[in-house]
């Protein structure tokens, strides 16, 4: 079978992995000023940025971005020298831990097109570019993405997703790949395939053939400039003026010799893979088979003293078809009974048909666990009453169904109502809603979410209401118990003067209606002064979906300059 091989070119590597790290610096990489001429619009709300590096030659530039680059600033490049040309440059210091962490999680991503992923460390070590580059060989497996020009368009639609530039090529050789991702970009399908495409593969630069830069240099002097310039040469000639290494890459280049790619294994994976002879065609035997390899699992997990979150489940038949289970639980667990309870309620939808050839069981999804006391009798009940307890939620999780999850309550000190809860996983443990020195006045047992608008009908001498109208019901308040004023929280308000007596600022009212309906309304407050100059304002059109939310309240179509709403439901 022929090899194929797909490179990932990615050319901004560095300043992507900080982009994606600190988000603010986005803004100034996504347009270049040729975007700007077309379109208008400012390329750039902040600076552009480099990575530097500190060495013995002084501070370099070994990382740009799209408009650094633009703006004529080289790879390699003094510092003092780049801040000459731009002299409001942003520089930050290169973070290898950062640019192996976006690696790792990366080569997680790409494990789904092929489980053969090399990444080129050569390219990341000693380019003062910032790029960075991975191999995948894809040998007998692209057919399982359609096409190969498929294939390639899927892998760069996904690691823009993850807001990195990429470019890909594919080739017989790991060589002729790297050199079409970076080489052939006026080609709309970078794919080389030898020897058919043999004409196409001698026009390529020589820069194609991952050479030194001073073998590079050497080459420009003579006047060699492309591949068949050196593939017309004596090879004998070639290895007396320019060493063995242009005639190891230009064989590499071409398959006469091969090239050890260092692969990406994982240092451990929780995975055990089981091969029958004779395929296993009752279901008895495929549970049992199961069983043991569960146990088998939970065993090893136990010993290093770790436990799995998620644990996948494949069966594969004799004809090639594939059955998926995944189950993942609430707390990292290591009980080989409790996951074979989960996993025997999904077992009966798998079909052996002609037989199950191969059973692998994996846990991609592992945490620590720490030793459990379980000599101390008060500390074991505890202990079992816990495990018990994520049992049960494993269960009712598993009948709701993926799209269904468990959550407990999270309190928040907040006194503003939609920051006070949130939700956290179910194991998490409980915190407490306040502190009971600090009592709050009662909350209603149901928010509402948008808050929904009130109109006042009437309103006594003091300006609080006495009728409203509620979702097309007109309303009288028979009492009212209140104000309960909250002010927006003054951390987030430093930069403005008077922020109590601003549009956040909110009064509640307790009422009661004729009918017995109880109803936390909400006031907010709004400076008399702006009221004035939105009445000088020309009216502003109608809108077919008004804006109930606290950030524009003067697009509420009320009468009185106070803004009211429901925002929660007692009884």
């Amino acid at each position: 079978m022929k090899q194929r091989f797909v490179y990932l070119w990615l050319p901004y590597w560095k300043t992507d992995c900080h982009q994606n790290h600190t988000p603010s610096l986005k803004s100034d990489t996504r347009s270049t000023p040729e975007d700007a001429v077309k379109t208008g619009v400012s390329p750039a709300k902040t600076p552009p940025f480099v990575v530097t590096r500190n060495d013995h030659k002084g501070v370099l530039v070994c990382g740009l971005t799209v408009q650094a680059r633009a703006l004529g600033i080289l790879p390699a490049m003094r510092l003092a020298e780049a801040r000459s040309i731009v002299p409001d440059l942003i520089n930050i210091t290169e973070e290898p831990a950062l640019y192996e962490h976006y690696q790792a999680r990366i080569m997680r991503h790409l494990d789904r097109y092929s489980p053969w992923i090399a990444a080129d460390r050569a390219l990341a070590r000693e380019n003062l570019a910032g790029q960075n580059g991975f191999w995948l060989e894809m040998t007998g497996g692209i057919h399982l993405f359609g096409d190969e020009e498929t294939l390639m368009a899927q892998i760069e639609r996904d690691l823009r997703h993850m807001d990195f530039a990429c470019q890909t090529g594919m080739a017989d050789t790991a060589g002729a790949a790297w050199a079409c991702a970076q080489f052939l970009t006026d080609q709309p399908l970078r794919t080389l395939s030898l020897p058919a495409d043999h004409a196409k593969a001698r026009q390529l630069p020589v820069a194609g053939l991952r050479l030194s830069t001073a073998t590079l240099a050497t080459l420009h002097r003579l006047g060699l400039h492309r591949i068949h310039d050196l593939a017309d040469l004596p090879r004998a000639t070639l290895t007396t003026r320019l060493g063995p290494e242009v005639l190891q890459r230009l064989d590499q280049f071409y398959g006469r010799l091969p090239e050890h790619l260092n692969f990406h294994l994982p240092s451990q994976p929780w995975l055990i893979r089981q091969q029958y002879g004779e395929p296993l065609g009752d279901a008895a035997n495929l549970e049992a088979a199961i069983t043991q390899l569960v146990q088998s699992l939970c065993q090893d997990l136990q010993a290093h003293h770790k436990g799995l979150r998620r644990i996948i489940l494949r069966c594969i038949r004799v004809d090639g078809h594939t059955h998926t289970v995944a189950i993942t639980t609430s707390s990292a667990c290591q009980s080989a009974p409790h996951l074979l309870h989960l996993l025997a309620e999904k077992l009966p939808g798998v079909d052996t048909g002609f037989g199950i050839e191969e059973v692998i069981v994996f846990a991609p999804w592992v945490e620590n666990i720490a030793f459990r006391q379980i000599s101390l009798e008060a500390q074991h009940h505890t202990t079992c009453d816990n495990i018990a307890l994520n049992e049960l939620f494993d269960r009712i999780g598993h009948h709701l169904g993926p799209k269904d999850h468990l959550y407990r309550p999270d309190h928040h000190a907040s006194h503003l109502p939609e920051l006070a809860v949130g939700k956290k996983p179910v194991s998490a443990k409980g915190t407490c809603p306040r502190l009971a020195e600090s009592p709050l006045p009662a909350r209603p047992i149901r928010l509402i979410d948008p808050p929904e608008p009130v109109q006042v009908i009437s309103r006594a001498a003091n300006g609080l209401p006495l009728e409203i109208r509620w979702r097309r019901m007109a309303l009288k308040i028979e009492n009212l118990k209140g104000p309960e004023r909250i002010c927006p929280e003054w951390w987030h308000h430093l930069d403005q003067v008077g922020f109590a007596l601003a549009e956040e600022t909110r009064d509640y009212f307790h009422i009661q209606d004729q009918t017995g309906r109880q109803l936390w309304l909400c006031r907010q407050l709004v400076r008399r002064d702006r009221h004035i100059e939105d009445e000088n304002a020309p009216p502003h059109p109608p809108s077919t979906q008004p804006d109930f939310s606290f950030s524009r309240p003067a697009t509420l179509p009320l009468p009185d300059p106070d803004l009211w709403s429901v925002h929660g439901l007692f009884a």
